[in-house]
């Protein structure tokens, strides 16, 4: 079965920017997986850490079961990932035993540290889970994985979309996971379905659907081989 795992910063990080394409591989027989690096758990002025860090677990899974995923919770602090070797070899124990042949993360030029460390340490659990001389738990390698960057409202600084995704068919069901946080639903202060429906239509017109996610490559990944124009 091929396999595709969404590495985020925080719970709702990958929900948000690429829940839709996630629930559309689930759709066509992928395995799903999601790994939340932090719950992040600072984000409410409201609540003590540990109470909404419990709310935001709450909220991961029931949108991990509307996207027919499996989540994975790692034990990381909101404002405190980092982004090290101790990580990286946790995330690449995960891809070990997944063997994906997708990874989605954060892309590296965010206004938000973790997400710039997210985009770091995946990058570094990648490369040490397809070397074979890394000893991790005596797993097999996980070689071939290809890395796609979600569009995160917090990423744009130098984003630049090459990837796009036909999300029509599953953008209903994609709004019922993404709100199944309640920031998703308004009640953080910042709108975020607004922000990521609207994107998510431009991204589609761009592309004359309805809706698609977009996602960036590395620059070296930008070739295309054609016999003729």
């Amino acid at each position: 079965m091929s396999c595709i795992v969404a590495v985020g910063a925080h719970a709702a990080d990958m929900e948000f920017t690429a829940g839709a394409t996630l629930l559309k591989h689930a759709r066509a027989g992928w395995a799903v997986h999601l790994i939340h690096l932090t719950l992040g758990e600072k984000g409410n002025p409201r609540l003590a850490p540990e109470a909404y860090g419990a709310q935001k677990k709450r909220e991961a899974e029931e949108a991990a079961r509307k996207l027919n995923a499996t989540p994975h919770f790692l034990p990381y602090l909101d404002g405190e990932l980092p982004a090290n070797d101790e990580a990286a070899r946790a995330v690449a124990i995960l891809l070990r035993r997944l063997q994906p042949q997708v990874v989605i993360a954060h892309w590296h030029g965010s206004i938000h540290t973790d997400h710039t460390n997210a985009y770091h340490l995946t990058r570094r659990a990648v490369f040490m889970a397809a070397i074979p001389h890394f000893n991790l738990e005596d797993l097999p390698p996980a070689r071939g994985m290809r890395i796609y960057y979600a569009e995160n409202w917090e990423d744009l600084d130098g984003y630049r979309p090459y990837v796009y995704v036909d999300v029509s068919d599953v953008f209903a069901e994609w709004e019922q996971a993404f709100k199944c946080y309640a920031i998703g639903r308004g009640e953080g202060g910042f709108p975020y379905w607004d922000w990521y429906q609207a994107r998510t239509r431009i991204r589609g017109i761009e592309i004359g659907t309805t809706y698609a996610q977009a996602f960036a490559v590395d620059e070296w990944r930008m070739r295309q081989r054609w016999d003729t124009l």
